[in-house]
């Protein structure tokens, strides 16, 4: 025996967002683009460094012989980059050594200060941290684009759903039909053992019968293919429903929703994803371009450095002489450089230009889509609404007909190819009234979807860790 599954709208939604594939596959990339920015974020990492050396070298005397030179070279250092642009360094140095002449150790050292300041190129806060906009930029892109697949899979999700309620519906409104040309097919056979009528009219019903089991085995396969078009989306498994039947809850009442075309557009314009993270790839490629002008200025360089120097026979006193104050050692420059030609800096900067004017027409592009999306949008809701009213009239008019011609065969004055031809009408009018409801849901989840507003819609919150 097979398991019935009963599924609201929001079960499926959230059993989407679990477990939907696509979801969460593009659920990853936010948290890798935030990461991105702390790459970015790293050129402002201090930068210990070490050396520890050994040296052990034979030195040829004039005219004859040699003396060994042994180094022992200890060094550590610090350095930083600031947002301006600034580097700083802290050094501190020793070197053993024995001098060409004589046998005992020598201690030198070197304590150390300096600093450069870019006041071209590299100069300021924009450009030094260029890249990390850049990265931030990408990650509210990849928020933005996961946003959009949430709202695609939410969206495909109602679409499914309304169409196994339309499926389902249309089988049981297949299935009455069939049964109200049975029950005809039944009379005529007791009327024609009566002589009420002729053979040609149970041939008639009975045709109508086949005709009408034929539509019901096509229905059926209807309503097969759209459960499992629906299983597809909400489960990231689907053998999970294998041997199950899923039932819809939710069709009753249709949600009447007034319709704004201007509103709507503005709404669009500000909620839509795909929209947003197209004005932060514009954004991001401006900062590009800022950059690269930066980088065709020359190198102009402020450096600055001061410091101690200090020697002895043992390594003591040679840190002690730190503490006279002798012995200081200063310098201030300037380091200019200039490649001639520079065509490379040149290439990126004018590459960035046009590819940010391209980007800024695909925005403009995509703008002029959402206008006209939002107005077959909204075109769409109130043609439908529309629809469903007319197919009602339709289908309450094809069930007095068909009353009326029923009564009229009972009388004697219709046929039965009448009143299966009523029937006929009254079942495409049951069918057109189902398509015309569910056309009317699913165009509200275009609209929704053409706005951006379908999590907001469903009340859908997304946390920070998507």
């Amino acid at each position: 025996m097979n398991a019935v599954k009963s599924l609201t709208l929001d079960d499926c939604i959230a059993r989407a967002l679990a477990h939907n594939l696509d979801v969460r596959i593009q659920r990853v990339n936010p948290s890798i683009q935030s990461w991105g920015v702390v790459a970015a974020q790293g050129i402002y990492d201090p930068t210990l460094s070490g050396l520890f050396n050994y040296s052990d070298a034979s030195i040829p005397l004039h005219p004859a012989g040699s003396v060994t030179d042994k180094q022992l070279e200890s060094q550590v250092g610090m350095g930083r980059k600031f947002a301006s642009g600034a580097t700083y360094g802290l050094t501190a140095s020793d070197t053993r050594f024995t001098p060409v002449i004589g046998s005992n150790f020598v201690y030198t050292g070197t304590a150390a200060f300096s600093v450069s300041q870019p006041l071209l190129k590299n100069f300021g806060f924009d450009v030094n941290s260029a890249q990390i906009r850049i990265a931030r930029k990408s990650r509210d892109i990849a928020v933005q684009n996961f946003l959009q697949q949430v709202i695609n899979s939410v969206s495909a999700v109602e679409n499914a759903y309304h169409e196994l309620v339309f499926a389902k519906e249309d089988f049981k409104a297949k299935r009455d039909d069939l049964s109200l040309a049975q029950q005809l097919l039944d009379e005529d056979r007791k009327r024609l053992q009566t002589g009420t009528v002729s053979p040609l009219d149970v041939t008639q019903a009975e045709s109508g019968v086949a005709q009408r089991r034929f539509a019901l085995i096509a229905a059926e396969r209807t309503v097969k293919d759209n459960e499992n078009a629906l299983k597809l989306l909400i489960s990231q498994d689907v053998s999970e429903f294998t041997g199950a039947t899923v039932v819809p809850v939710d069709h009753g009442a249709l949600e009447i929703v007034d319709t704004d075309v201007g509103g709507s557009t503005r709404t669009a314009l500000q909620s839509r994803p795909d929209y947003r993270a197209a004005r932060a790839t514009v954004e991001q490629q401006n900062i590009l371009v800022k950059f690269n002008r930066n980088q065709m200025w020359p190198e102009i360089d402020l450096k600055a450095s001061y410091g101690y120097n200090t020697g002895g026979d043992t390594y003591g006193s040679a840190v002690n002489n730190y503490g006279n104050g002798n012995n200081s050692v200063w310098a201030v420059g300037v380091a200019v450089s200039f490649p001639i030609g520079d065509r490379a800096s040149r290439a990126s900067y004018q590459s960035a230009k046009l590819q940010a004017a391209q980007l800024l027409l695909q925005l403009k592009r995509l703008e002029q889509q959402i206008v006209i999306a939002v107005d077959n949008a909204v075109g769409h809701v109130r043609s439908n609404l529309k629809g469903v009213e007319a197919a009602r009239e339709a289908t309450r008019l094809a069930n007095e007909s068909y009353k009326a011609e029923k009564t009229k065969l009972l009388t004697g004055s219709s046929t039965t190819f009448l009143v299966l031809q009523a029937e006929s009408l009254l079942a495409d009018a049951r069918s057109a009234q189902i398509r015309a409801e569910a056309d009317y849901s699913e165009a509200l989840v275009t609209l929704a979807q053409t706005e951006g507003t379908t999590l907001q819609r469903h009340h859908i919150q997304l946390n920070e860790e998507f």
